[in-house]
């Protein structure tokens, strides 16, 4: 067999399917396609099934190296050995070749080998359920929970890489603010230090600026279409619809939207700064041609819709020209917005509103437990000033 890849396919009606593929013409590798309709099923979004996918081919190659067949492994209630699982688990750890076989982040090691291990679970329950007599249906199921049980002890650890070179926690936090001050003045058009062409730069400025004050994921920033805004109204503002299969997105990764569809407010300069870019700068045919052709606010340099490589790669020249705003990537914004939304609501008299509001304009469940995931600059500052202020009581006594 030809080396196994993932292939997505786009529908009609915009909905993106991704298949496991073998050989030269892309044909489906048949067993696992079952397993990608059980992914569709659960709205998956593409890129997700995308990654399951590809966790699921690494596996895949590994049952071959290990002489591996899973049906006949489940109906002789074997599964795999912890020497077996120990070797996923460290293949998981490796990156592809083509990427030089570094090592990938903990998380994303932990999910691949969780993800093979779902998969093998979900080969074992139709050969189980085929099983007629009781007492072999009961001992298979029973084998297939002490291999769950053996799956957990085996996985990678996510945590392996959790420090920083002092040996601080490695979390992901908002700005400091040096770098905000930082941040807002190298963006702005015209400012010496703005490391963007000039053509450019009020696309990025815009981009940045609503990616800073309103905190909207990186899917939800790429998924905004002109028809999304209105200045015509004060405040002006803007819609972050939910659009999964969108038709008119033909990126390779569409944009998605993970949380609640919301309104949000604009001030007057960022809504200047917004009619700037979507009136004039990005309807100027001569600087952005292809923009008529699609809906979305954001464009590349030919107008064509922006991806979300090209989004990583204005804030990584970014932070290329200022590595004292490092680390700098799409979701440090989002971090940052509840620290910012924390300090300035640490002593309200009304939490309980306050916590109402801020999953509103997140887009989070009433009942999320986001907020305690982000801010924790904020949140931690907070703790520590609050631990001064009893020290400094104790002194006082």
């Amino acid at each position: 067999m030809s080396p196994l890849r993932v292939r997505t396919f786009r529908m009609n009606s915009g909905e993106r399917m991704a298949l496991l593929v073998h050989g030269s013409r892309g044909l489906p590798v048949i067993p696992v396609v079952p397993y990608a309709l059980r992914l569709r099923a659960r709205s998956a979004a593409p890129a997700t099934m995308r990654k399951a996918l590809s966790a699921v081919a690494l596996g895949l190659d590994v049952f071959a190296d290990l002489g591996i067949d899973l049906i006949q492994r489940v109906a002789q209630r074997r599964f795999l050995s912890s020497d077996e699982l120990i070797a996923l688990a460290e293949r998981c750890r490796i990156s592809e070749p083509e990427f030089g076989s570094r090592l990938v982040d903990p998380h994303y090691a932990k999910t691949r080998y969780l993800t093979c291990a779902d998969y093998i679970e979900f080969v074992a329950e139709p050969v189980i359920a085929r099983i007629a007599d009781a007492v072999q249906h009961d001992a298979a199921n029973a084998a297939l929970e002490r291999f769950k049980r053996r799956v957990k002890r085996f996985a990678p650890k996510s945590d392996s890489h959790s420090t920083n070179d002092d040996g601080s926690p490695k979390e992901r936090l908002g700005m400091t603010p040096a770098q905000r001050e930082l941040f807002l003045r190298v963006i702005q058009p015209g400012d010496p230090g703005n490391p963007y062409s000039l053509k450019l730069q009020v696309r990025n400025c815009a981009l940045l600026k609503l990616a800073y004050e309103l905190g909207p994921r990186a899917g939800e920033l790429l998924g905004l279409k002109c028809a999304d805004f209105d200045f015509s109204v004060q405040p002006a503002n803007f819609t972050i619809h939910r659009r999964h299969d969108d038709p008119d997105d033909y990126r390779e990764n569409p944009a998605t939207t993970k949380t609640n569809a919301r309104i949000l407010s604009l001030d007057d300069d960022l809504r200047d700064l917004l009619d700037e870019w979507i009136t004039y700068q990005r309807s100027d045919r001569s600087k952005f041609p292809h923009a008529r052709k699609h809906p979305y606010v954001f464009v590349n340099y030919k107008g064509e819709e922006l991806t979300d490589r090209g989004l990583r790669d204005i804030i990584s020249t970014l932070e290329q020209r200022y590595p004292e705003l490092a680390p700098l990537h799409p979701h440090i914004f989002r971090h940052d917005w509840n620290d910012r939304w924390n300090e300035a609501n640490e002593n309200s008299a009304k939490p309980e509103e306050d916590l109402r509001d801020q999953k509103a304009a997140m887009g989070w469940s009433h009942r999320s437990s986001m907020p305690q995931r982000y801010g924790k600059r904020s949140i931690r500052n907070s703790a520590n000033r609050k631990i001064a202020r009893m020290q400094a009581m104790g002194r006082t006594k």
